[in-house]
């Protein structure tokens, strides 16, 4: 299993956007992907078709969170995951009770393991159940993690259950210079879980204007590493999630579509 944290602290910077993408990407490819929406404003949780909050109430990461102290080694984590309408993808829920997992989360201490945990435990039920396989096989071959725009409880947790960090992001000023903040956050993460790597930032909304083209000049220029596929701009993307589709279903031969394909095998290539 490799989980993979999406976040930058800007917002509008596509990072459910490129989740809910490359969750697509990776389940049509025959793999097995958890989602785990650690945003409070719960769009990832609303693409996937739960969208009443008073139906988010119980067993999503802000009642895990707020549970830590007493979740321990438990025999009910798959009540936390949802299945989607999408094959082959499930959801681990948020809702706006996140915002009161932080303040609870401050109160005690904080503790970085809530997902790590919460992604064992679903493993050793599933080898419970099944056997443990040979091969090591996991519970789910991904789990992508999109997180707030801001370093939360929940973010910090993310980010310590993670293997990979993906960092989508604009060429533009306020996304160079917001990028030492964050990379400085995720070091202070990685001093205690030292596996953790930063994958690379992904340019996103690239449309082909001097400022665009300068801007990421500048992003490669940096110390970050930047993946070579950009995901250029198209009115296709705000469209699919309209509909409930990902770009995939919705329109596979618009210019983010294919942009996220290649962006997900260049991803892959670099995690063989």
């Amino acid at each position: 299993m490799r989980t993979i944290s999406i976040i930058n602290l800007k917002g509008g910077t596509a990072k459910t956007t490129t989740t809910i993408n490359m969750a697509a990407i990776l389940a049509d490819m025959g793999k097995t992907v958890l989602v785990i929406d650690a945003d409070a404003q719960a769009n990832a949780t609303q693409f996937y078709g739960f969208r009443d909050p008073d139906k988010l109430c119980e067993n999503t990461l802000a009642e895990l969170l707020n549970a830590y102290e007493s979740f321990g080694r438990s025999d009910y984590a798959e009540d936390y995951v949802r299945k989607t309408p999408f094959s082959g993808i499930d959801l681990v829920p948020a809702s706006i009770g996140l915002l009161n997992a932080d303040i609870a989360a401050l109160k005690r201490g904080g503790n970085l393991k809530t997902i790590e945990d919460l992604l064992d435990n679903l493993n050793e039920d599933a080898w419970i159940e099944n056997g443990v396989p040979e091969n090591g096989a996991s519970a789910y071959d991904f789990v992508l993690i999109d997180c707030p725009p801001s370093f939360t409880a929940a973010s910090v947790a993310a980010i310590y259950a993670s293997d990979d960090v993906i960092i989508p992001v604009e060429a533009d000023l306020f996304s160079i210079t917001g990028m030492a903040a964050l990379i400085a956050q995720i070091n202070s993460v990685r001093r205690i879980q030292p596996r953790v790597r930063v994958a690379g930032a992904l340019i996103c909304k690239w449309h082909n204007t001097a400022a665009c083209i300068q801007g990421e000049a500048a992003l490669r220029a940096s110390s970050v590493p930047i993946f070579t596929q950009t995901i250029r701009r198209s009115d296709k993307v705000t469209e699919s999630i309209f509909s409930g589709q990902s770009l995939q279903a919705y329109s596979p031969q618009s210019a983010a579509g294919r942009d996220y394909r290649a962006f997900v095998a260049e991803y892959l290539e670099g995690v063989r």
